[in-house]
């Protein structure tokens, strides 16, 4: 069967649009309290044509923010479906400083060891930006990605309809329905920053949901408790070495790859989980 370019291997990740039914970065905005359900509806309307299409999401929005247990869950949502109707699909509407830093860590998270032919699941995806950076990049993967806030899944289906994506939370009860148990890879880029309620905690088990997910390998980005100008920081920061001795510390982790040569507020984890995938890591430390 021929593969089209980021729809991958399998048929399981090709022409499904499931129903609308993980979060990201921000690098040095301010976290605001959680707004209303009604103030994040209100702000979605001045950014779509209230028709059949909006109401769908509206009313998708809403559904999600009900069914939610935890605070930062909807905070989450709800400032993120905020930020994608004020900037519309760019880095801002995801936090990013600039394109070119999101596009950077997209490079780190790649360097892990993605292979064309490999099956990917992208937790925390957006609206697809890293997907476009893969195909950009001559990668022909079998691609699903995950996120929590319904407008987010909605503008990356549409963006390729052809792919996969699927609103959801790995931690979450039930979990998410995937087209595929296990993937070859799990990457985040920017899903931790605004955990407020024990964000170690919370990275730490999603991280574990990840490699159990994963056959070969995760690769997963943080703040760093080693950037600079601590006294202006207002989101959660990850301490380098205690993550990757918790990494190590897994049982079914062969090796695990600390990364922070390519910004000064960030660091890198790769987790393989067999030693074939650490030699297709294509970073040279």
């Amino acid at each position: 069967m021929r593969k089209r370019r980021a729809s991958g291997p399998s048929a399981a990740l090709t022409n499904a649009r499931p129903p609308v039914t993980g979060p990201r970065a921000s690098r040095g905005s301010r976290p605001m309290s959680p707004p209303t359900l009604q103030s994040t509806l209100s702000a979605l309307r001045l950014r779509l044509d209230i028709g059949s299409a909006s109401r769908r999401m509206l009313g998708e929005t809403r559904r999600v923010l009900e069914a939610v247990s935890h605070d930062d869950d909807r905070h989450t949502i709800t400032h993120f479906s905020r930020l994608l109707s004020r900037h519309g699909r760019s880095h801002a509407s995801l936090e990013w400083n600039s394109r070119e830093s999101q596009q950077r860590r997209f490079l780190v998270l790649s360097e892990a060891g993605l292979r064309s032919g490999h099956s990917l699941l992208d937790v925390g995806c957006g609206t697809g930006d890293f997907v476009e950076w893969l195909n950009d990049h001559g990668y022909d993967l079998g691609y699903c990605g995950l996120d929590l806030t319904p407008a987010m899944v909605d503008h990356a289906a549409f963006r390729f309809p052809e792919l996969t994506f699927v609103q959801g939370c790995l931690l979450a009860t039930p979990p998410p329905v995937l087209p595929l148990p296990r993937f070859d890879w799990v990457v985040a880029s920017g899903i931790f920053a605004h955990r407020r309620d024990d964000p170690e905690t919370y990275m730490r088990a999603m991280i574990r949901a990840m490699l159990d997910r994963a056959d070969r390998g995760v690769s997963v980005n943080s703040l760093s408790m080693n950037a600079p100008h601590a006294n202006r920081w207002t989101l959660f920061h990850a301490e380098p070495e205690a993550a990757r001795a918790w990494a190590e510390s897994q049982d079914d982790v062969v090796r695990v790859v600390l990364r922070e040569d390519y910004d000064p507020n960030d660091f890198s984890l790769y987790l393989y989980k067999t030693e074939d995938a650490v030699r297709d890591m294509t970073w040279t430390p």
